[in-house]
């Protein structure tokens, strides 16, 4: 690596995408996110439906996830001025899947993704729900709601019988600060316009000391919005810059609360405290709180002085999380979230089995519990949101510990969160996030493990950090 290039501050912990693109600047751009909004249109408009299969095929080649928000589509069965007949946003998913599964198995780089999304009000919303799985094996679908999703119950119901499925995502719509549609990426956490991208990296909690954490924060910013610089992106034949956006996030968080003798129930209730304006420390709990939260501020005064529209996020880090540890060599937790265990075995198809453990008094997911897990991400979306640079999180519902009803959306759509990523098993003895097919009924696991034993590539699911 360049040292000129990576950051100094040893509490950053960069992605892969980053370091890769430090190493050699000409090899691909060092983006994760982008996001096309398809225009209603077939002909060579570079935002219509044919520039869409151009833009996914070089982002795709380029090593990035593409959202493609195909909402702008006329209905099924809608009928033009010449009598041709509209087949939906449906039918173009599986050329959208095929499309994928061509470039991943030929391409340089393999860990693309793909994701549909579509509005909940658009008329052809339940086929694009219950879409056979098995004829799109290579895109993810996501469905944008708002608060009157409820008024629904045919949708509503569609909405939470995919989701406990697996097949869907959820996100609430979204708008920037002049009232413009903004638009969830791959993995939902990141917040573009059509065309835009997002440079990613983060603040690793578990490396870093309680009197440490406002550098951190400040540290990893500049080194984002430097990078930003010199990407290029912007003169690239294919993405824009409509915005100019970053996404710092954090992982390790499990490791700075066992390594300080802080419990997830603590951190939450000083976090709470934090975000009311009371502001006190009594605890380590908060002091570690009130180091995050000037550390956010710290960062956000950077990040204007960037011009950034939008700073901070909380990403899936699985990859990035295991090639990190804490101060005390544990392997470093993933985002904010507790692990499933102490010590996992990660099937990578690039590094094969590896044992990691985490810190040996850190929390697990069972011992936190779901719905101290739900208010960690909503008060820590609401201190990310209080800097007006906030991005989302990308936060995986616990299928075996919460249930999945209206009462779920309710609560859900009422709370400052703006995303349901993956059906997330975190009971023991159960897969964890490193196995993105925790979602998949035993049919669908076993159809996966014969590909891979018949050498076949795997499916379409990662995030792919």
């Amino acid at each position: 690596m360049k040292l000129r290039e990576a950051p100094l501050n040893p509490s950053i912990a960069i992605t892969g995408r980053v370091e890769s693109w430090i190493e050699n600047p000409t090899r691909r751009y060092p983006v994760s996110c982008t996001v096309f909004v398809c225009q209603d249109t077939m002909d060579e408009h570079k935002d219509g439906l044919e520039g869409s299969f151009l833009f996914a095929s070089k982002a795709l080649r380029y090593g990035a996830g593409v959202s493609i928000h195909l909402s702008n589509l006329r209905p099924k069965g809608t009928k033009n001025e010449h009598g041709m007949v509209a087949s939906g946003p449906c039918g173009f998913m599986e050329i959208y899947s095929k499309f994928n599964e061509i470039l991943r198995r030929g391409g340089t780089y393999r860990n693309g993704a793909i994701v549909n999304h579509c509005d909940y009000d658009h008329p052809d919303i339940i086929e694009f729900i219950n879409y056979d799985r098995s004829r799109i094996p290579w895109v993810k679908r996501c469905v944008n709601v708002d608060e009157n999703v409820i008024n629904k119950p045919d949708v509503l119901h569609a909405i939470m019988e995919g989701a406990r499925k697996g097949d869907i995502w959820i996100v609430k719509k979204q708008y920037d600060s002049n009232g413009e549609r903004i638009y969830h990426n791959v993995c939902q956490e990141i917040l573009l316009k059509s065309r835009d991208t997002c440079l990613l990296s983060h603040v690793n909690l578990g490396m870093t000391r309680i009197n440490e954490i406002v550098d951190a924060f400040a540290d990893g910013m500049k080194f984002l919005c430097e990078l930003h610089k010199k990407t290029g992106v912007d003169e690239s034949d294919i993405y824009e810059k409509r915005d100019n956006q970053v996404g710092l996030g954090v992982l390790g968080l499990s490791n700075l609360l066992a390594i300080e003798g802080v419990t997830y129930a603590e951190f939450v209730d000083s976090l709470r405290r934090w975000n009311l304006g009371v502001k006190r420390y009594e605890s380590t709990a908060d002091a570690i709180v009130g180091a995050i939260g000037i550390g956010f501020l710290k960062a956000a005064e950077v990040a204007r002085s960037y011009g950034m529209s939008r700073a901070f996020t909380v990403a899936p880090t699985a990859s990035c999380a295991y090639r990190y540890v804490d101060r005390e060599g544990h392997t470093t937790s993933p985002e904010i979230a507790p692990p499933i265990s102490r010590e996992v075995d990660r099937d990578s198809s690039t590094l094969g089995v590896h044992n990691y453990k985490f810190h040996p008094k850190c929390e697990t997911s069972q011992e936190v519990g779901w719905d101290t897990f739900f208010e960690l991400n909503a008060e820590w979306q609401v201190m990310m949101d209080k800097t007006r640079l906030g991005h989302a999180i990308s936060m995986n519902w616990w299928s075996d510990m919460t249930t999945f009803d209206r009462q779920f959306m309710s609560r859900w759509l009422n709370s400052p969160l703006k995303s349901l990523y993956y059906s997330l098993q975190v009971m023991p003895d159960t897969q964890d996030k490193t196995d993105a097919y925790a979602a998949l009924s035993d049919v669908d696991v076993d159809e996966y493990l014969n590909e891979i034993l018949a050498e076949t590539p795997e499916p379409n699911c990662d995030c792919a950090e």
